[in-house]
């Protein structure tokens, strides 16, 4: 197989320039006089391996190029808030590797500064926010930060909205009536699970903790009675479930 020819700048750039106009986002090429090779360049993005491939599909001349994509801060703190939920991450290990660990997590992801939903994008312009340092034109993100912030703190306070949802809150911001129980009301591992996880306490504890609280919010009042007709559904399986398995116990042998 003949040695294909060493790739040229304008090659290089009409390159960059289909595969920024197919994933629409910046490739840049740079050209490293050291090793005369050139390399695409580009944040966030689509992963190598996609890339790798669509230079494969323009002939063994394109593969000589080297790629590069670089995570910005918004991409790592995304995955910071992802991870943290997952109860995967961990402040023993310091921020660089908090770094490694979701590098690693990214490496197959593409475009991994993008939000699955609105909540996940408020809650990340929160962290952003926090974890901002410095004023006007100088200030930016401290990735480190955001990473401390969310091993220290969990993300339950990133929520861009503590009132129960009405029928009118159709983008997830506010929270469901089990949400605004657990928020309201759990303790211990609850608490815990809630601010770390968003996990919910049960449904049973939820709607007890309302009914015998002293003196209930409309908001928590409303909550647990829109959980009322789950809860009762539970209530009747479990109790369906329990004669089924007394009856067969009661038969004759």
């Amino acid at each position: 197989m003949p040695t294909p020819h060493p790739l040229r700048g304008p090659r290089a750039r009409r390159l960059a320039d289909r595969l920024t106009a197919q994933y629409r986002i910046p490739i840049e090429p740079q050209y490293d006089p050291g090793s005369r090779r050139w390399t695409l360049r580009w944040y966030d993005g689509p992963p190598l391996a996609a890339v790798r491939a669509a230079l494969g599909r323009h002939g063994p001349e394109a593969e000589q190029l080297l790629v590069r994509r670089d995570l910005t801060t918004r991409a790592l703190a995304l995955a910071a808030i992802r991870e943290t939920r997952a109860g995967a991450m961990h402040r023993w290990v310091g921020s660089w590797g908090q770094r490694y660990h979701l590098e690693q997590v990214l490496a197959d992801r593409p475009f991994p500064d993008r939000a699955d939903s609105p909540r996940e994008a408020a809650m990340l312009e929160r962290l952003l926010q926090a974890a901002t340092a410095g004023h006007g034109r100088w200030s930016h993100p401290d990735e480190n930060k955001a990473f401390e912030l969310v091993a220290r703190d969990g993300v339950a306070w990133l929520l861009p909205d503590d009132r129960l949802a009405g029928p009118q809150d159709r983008d997830g911001l506010a929270l469901g009536p089990l949400e605004y129980l657990t928020a309201r009301y759990a303790t211990g591992v609850h608490r815990t699970a809630w601010e770390t996880a968003l996990a919910t306490m049960p449904l049973r504890a939820a709607v007890t903790a309302a009914r015998d609280d002293g003196a209930p919010t409309p908001d928590a009042a409303r909550a647990a009675l829109a959980l009322l007709p789950a809860l009762r559904s539970e209530l009747t399986a479990d109790l369906d479930r329990t004669q089924d398995r007394l009856n067969r116990a009661a038969a004759p042998a």
